[in-house]
């Protein structure tokens, strides 16, 4: 038998079957993704949980903020009237010039709780206010001696609908449970209108025009208010961007996934380019198979997405505290991630596809691809980058900035800084495998030399597993930069044991420590607070005393990057320096405050200002680079005594002293029945009380996206290591076949593991604090910038690389299960 190669006769086209041959090779590629479906799994379900995580979560986005409407129902303004005598004759006047309006009447009447309520009469059927009330059970209130509670309320106060509610001197019966669908945190108790006696404010919605609205002249106190539209990048872009990212990260993944899979169909590509298939027909095999999966991909994706939203979105608005319609969507966003996700996965397919079509019919045929043609990767074009990214994050204001463009120059610069990572990783591989290939044992250079050999692969696993940790890092040092700021503070109120006792002057829901309590009140005060803790089973009980002059006191900070402190500055009583047991001697002469902020003290530019923060007339006064101690046995929540200024220090200024508040210390943690049972104390004695919120501690969050980071960068470790080893099969046959023990074998799998670990943690470890350092340069101008959280830099930088070898030889060593060679299918 002879085979010949015969020369096209002089003057005949080229022809590649037209059409035919490309349906026909597509019917083929569609064959195959049915044949060959399980081996595609791990692409197919990646590109469907980015599709429907795209959907739910541009939902949850556009979603969370309130309405933009929000107070103001389905008017387009509103006029806040103080309360006054002419208040009739201002909304007759109101009625008169821009007809149809809806009065709401609000009168202020406290709770015990730090965050007061309102009794509000409004009528069910107004023109404008209907979408701010709607009924939950029960039936509104129609004439004097009743009122329907929200179900907040209700549950403060443990009543319900047919019980009687007394609130200041009147008896009403409860006729149902209402809420403000724009605004579930609104608490209020609805009365029929009329029922207000004594408003505090008057709320007036109306339809008005631009020259409407600038021909009428307010009531003196009046303020006219409109909906403010959007400003800045909208909750869908900001979605889109992350979107971006995550099929980004899934191309790279997707990248391995179809290299390996061309490499399974390398003989069957073979002998369909032995039946006079071009090389163009070739790729459109991989490009369509790439193609099936990302429309299949995609079609699923927006299934699931829809299919968990439409059922969650009532759910979701009790956590986004407005009620929520599911059809609420950017629709425009659902249709281009779809779209997006067909692109990534034909794209993630092309460069596959290329390699493949340029593999010769006889070596395709024997199943053994071409040598990776080496190459001399310039880091140039990722430094490039880097350098833009850096630039973008420096310029946008990074987290001080708040206006559209800034947030924008944000998110083109974390974009810029991924892609820098994806252009060096290569790189990195290739220097990383030449320096160190000659100085490891030979189960860990045959690991290194793998991976440069086949840089695409290995280089796309360490991209992604790079913007695992990119993206975990991130979250962890802009948290640690926030939470430590020391001017303005950000940390968790109370300790779940504790509870504060609040005068009505120092009351945190509104500006602390404006005035000072009455002897009356403060005499209320320590006698409920004594109450309240014997109820608690203690006898901690902490007097808190603030000083003002007239009106408030704070912390200031001028220059780059300030703020002003926003919490009371407390005396250091005597009783308080034993409650904490610290000692006066240890206090340096001449100390001004002592606090437990990490940072505080040396923080430069600080002034001590006190006077009327409120009025525009009033001479400020300052006090120019206080001296600052830092006193570790202070505690370090928001509302205990943290920053507290010398008592004759105090004097000295002139400070009008007393106590404002008292600190009880319960012997374990608070039920919801002692918090009911303290309110309704408190709110008898005219007081407030506050105990722990929701606000996570700066290690809670820290711990949660370091844990994240890591989890996910080994998921996409195991899944890349395994399409790498899978397509160096024949290799580790080879060296099994000469004698290889399982040793080996585990030691070149968890080799691979570690670098790609190692190397990944310390690519996304840089490139994190580089944005970090170049969003947050005011910060570090200023001299309170803190990013070094020891110990999530060692769970990456450590943890992540011991537990990718730890995976890897525990997970591999098999003997494989064949020595032959791969069968043709």
């Amino acid at each position: 038998m002879t085979a010949a190669l015969r020369e096209r006769p002089p003057g005949t086209a080229a022809t590649n079957g037209g059409a035919p041959a490309r349906r026909a090779v597509m019917r083929w590629a569609l064959r195959l993704f049915r044949r060959e479906w399980r081996q595609q799994l791990l692409v197919l379900t990646l590109i469907t949980v980015a599709v429907a995580g795209t959907i739910f979560g541009a939902a949850v986005a556009t979603n969370t903020p309130l309405p933009a409407n929000a107070g103001f129902g389905s008017a387009n303004a509103l006029i806040n009237l103080p309360p006054s005598q002419n208040l009739a004759t201002n909304i007759a006047a109101i009625r008169a010039h821009f007809g149809t309006v809806d009065v709401i009447e609000n009168q202020v009447f406290a709770t015990g709780l730090v965050s007061g309520a309102q009794l509000r009469a409004q009528n069910p059927d107004g023109a404008y206010g209907q979408p701010m009330l709607a009924l939950v059970s029960g039936h509104y209130p129609h004439g004097p001696g009743e009122v329907a509670l929200t179900s907040g309320l209700a549950s403060s106060f443990r009543i319900g609908i047919g019980d009687t509610w007394h609130v200041d001197g009147r008896a009403l019966r409860i006729t149902g449970i209402v809420e403000n669908p724009q605004n579930l945190l609104d608490t209020f108790a609805l009365v029929a209108p009329g029922q207000v006696t004594a408003p505090t404010q008057v709320t007036v919605l109306l339809h008005a025009t631009p020259l409407g609205a600038a021909t009428f002249n307010l009531p003196r106190g009046a303020t006219l208010l409109q909906p403010q539209p959007p400003t800045g990048l909208t909750p869908a872009l900001i979605a889109l961007a992350f979107a971006i990212v995550g099929l980004f990260f899934i191309g790279l993944v997707a990248v391995a996934g179809f290299t390996v899979l061309a490499q399974r169909r390398l003989r069957s590509l073979g002998v369909l380019s032995s039946l006079g298939a071009t090389d163009k027909h070739i790729r459109l095999v991989m490009v369509a198979n790439g193609a099936v999966v990302g429309v299949i991909g995609a079609l699923l994706g927006g299934a699931i997405g829809l299919g968990v939203w439409i059922p969650y979105a009532p759910y979701f608005g009790t956590h986004a505290d407005h009620r929520v319609a599911w059809s609420n969507l950017p629709w425009w966003l659902v249709g281009l991630a779809m779209a997006l996700a067909v692109v990534t996965a034909i794209l993630a397919s092309r460069q596959p596809a290329r390699a493949v079509a340029d593999v010769p019919v006889v070596a395709a045929l024997s199943g053994r691809p071409a040598e990776p043609k080496q190459s001399r990767r310039s880091p140039r074009p990722g430094l490039i980058v880097l350098a833009i990214a850096v630039a973008l994050l420096v310029f946008s204001g990074g987290t001080q900035g708040g206006s559209g463009s800034s947030v924008f120059d944000t998110l083109a610069g974390l974009l810029a800084a991924i892609a820098s990572i994806v252009l060096l990783a290569p790189v990195i591989i290739g220097t990383v495998a030449a320096v160190a290939a000659r100085r490891v044992p030979i189960s860990a250079r045959i690991a290194l030399r793998d991976l440069a050999r086949y840089r695409a692969r290995s280089g796309a696993a360490l991209a992604a597993a790079s913007l695992a940790v990119f993206i975990a890092m991130l979250i962890t040092l802009l948290t640690t930069d926030r939470y430590t700021e020391p001017v303005d503070y950000v940390a968790p109120n109370l300790p779940p044991n504790q509870l504060v006792v609040y005068t009505p002057g120092d009351n945190p829901a509104n500006t602390s420590g404006e005035t000072l309590p009455s002897a009356r009140q403060r005499q209320a005060g320590q006698a409920t607070a004594a109450r309240i803790a014997a109820a608690l089973g203690t006898h901690d009980v902490l007097p808190l005393t603030s000083a003002v002059a007239p009106t408030d006191t704070g912390l200031q900070q001028v220059g780059p990057g300030g703020g002003q402190g926003t919490i009371d500055i407390y005396v250091a009583t005597p009783a308080l320096l034993r409650h904490y047991r610290i000692k006066a001697s240890s206090i340096s002469p001449g100390t001004v405050l002592i606090t437990s902020r990490p940072g505080l003290q040396g923080t430069p530019n600080l002034v001590l200002q006190y006077g009327n923060f409120n009025s525009p007339n009033a001479a400020l006064k300052f006090v120019p680079t206080p001296a600052i101690q830092t006193v570790s046995n202070l505690p370090t929540d928001v509302s205990d005594p943290n920053l507290l200024i010398m008592g004759s220090v105090a004097a000295r200024l002139g400070l009008r002293q007393a106590t404002v508040a008292w600190l009880i210390q319960a012997p374990r943690s608070l039920t919801p029945v002692q918090v009911s049972s303290a309110r309704r104390v408190a709110a008898a004695a005219g007081l407030t009380i506050e105990t722990k919120n929701g606000t996570p501690s700066l290690d809670e969050v820290r711990d949660t996206s370091t844990a994240a980071g890591i989890l996910v960068a080994l998921g996409v470790l195991a899944m890349t290591i395994g399409l790498i080893r899978s397509e160096t099969a024949g290799d580790i046959r080879t060296l099994t076949a000469t004698g290889a023990s399982a040793r080996t074998r585990r030691g070149i799998v968890a080799a691979t593991a570690g670098a790609l670990g190692l190397l990944g943690a310390l690519a996304g470890t840089v490139a994190a604090y580089l944005a970090v350092l170049a969003t947050s340069w005011r910060q570090l101008l200023a001299g309170h910038l803190s990013v070094l959280p020891w110990l999530d830099l060692v769970a990456v930088l450590v943890g992540l690389p011991v537990a990718a070898v730890v995976g890897g030889w525990l997970l591999a060593g098999r003997e494989p299960r064949a020595i032959a060679h791969q069968p043709l299918e």
